[in-house]
């Protein structure tokens, strides 16, 4: 993995060394026992404790490992797979608990490609190198990824905020971006049990975004009804939204007491090659 990684202090290559991170100039980030290494710097955080909290983080990893949104991570895997099958460096920026990227590992089932994710929440990365050790996980914001220009097969953006000019600096000339958004009526269901007026999502605005960089390749929708019917389930449902922080606590408790929910999964799917 020589050349892949970059020291965010100096921008040198960083090796991994024993229980470090570490590059010719001698600036060292050690590997957490859970298994990740922060190389977030201290000027490039806006708060203490930057990106997902531990509840909605917990949530998320139940909900996704019971295989609710199974569908969803088994349509990432066939658009990669038609398009970009061999990769040698895969990177999920947004990381998050690691959900998605452990599953694209498992899908491509090739030991010669490398994998890493990057979040700026450490508590999601504490979650993912304990679950998934084969990866490298590093803590970073989205816009200072440490990766060297143009080293990258694959980036997967799932559900996460995304610097494009970023994604597109380490990208490989022709490398492959993977961009999953909620469709017009992602989770319509919940969404009406809490607010009173209900917009359509507008995947196609992220499309906009990337015009100039990036050309479309292809592009699909995974729909599909979630049924839920325990309330564990649905109280990681909405736990795991940014839904849970809007509504009011009579709101919460009166969607967590639910016995049975049904709505409809939207996921907009694109497949965006380098230019």
């Amino acid at each position: 993995m020589n050349h892949i990684v970059q020291c965010p202090v100096c921008q040198q290559s960083l090796q991994a060394k024993e229980n470090k991170w570490q590059c010719d100039n001698h600036h060292h980030f050690d590997i957490a026992k859970q298994g990740y290494c922060n190389l977030l710097l201290a000027n490039q955080k806006k708060s203490l404790t930057p990106g997902d909290d531990s509840r909605m983080l917990n949530a998320r990893f139940q909900f996704l490992n019971q295989g609710h949104y199974q569908p969803v991570a088994d349509a990432i895997c066939r658009l990669i797979a038609r398009h970009c099958p061999g990769p040698e460096q895969v990177l999920d920026i947004g990381c998050g608990e690691g959900y998605y990227l452990s599953s694209l590992k498992a899908s491509l089932n090739n030991p010669a490609t490398s994998y890493f994710g990057t979040d700026i929440s450490k508590q999601a990365l504490k979650l993912a190198a304990r679950h998934y050790p084969s990866i490298d996980w590093f803590v970073a914001a989205a816009k200072n990824q440490p990766f060297f220009a143009q080293q990258l097969d694959l980036v997967l953006n799932i559900f996460a905020p995304a610097d494009w000019q970023e994604i597109h600096r380490i990208l490989k000339p022709d490398g492959h971006v993977l961009l999953a958004v909620a469709g017009s009526d992602h989770l319509q269901s919940l969404r009406e049990m809490i607010y009173q007026s209900v917009k359509p999502h507008q995947p196609e605005r992220f499309l906009e975004k990337v015009a100039a960089n990036f050309e479309l390749i292809d592009s699909s929708a995974c729909q599909f009804e979630l049924l839920l019917t325990d309330q564990d389930s649905i109280h990681s449902l909405l736990q795991m939204t940014p839904y849970y922080w809007q509504a009011d606590e009579n709101c919460r408790q009166s969607i967590e007491n639910l016995q049975r929910l049904s709505t409809p999964v939207n996921v907009q799917l694109y497949l965006l090659k380098a230019c």
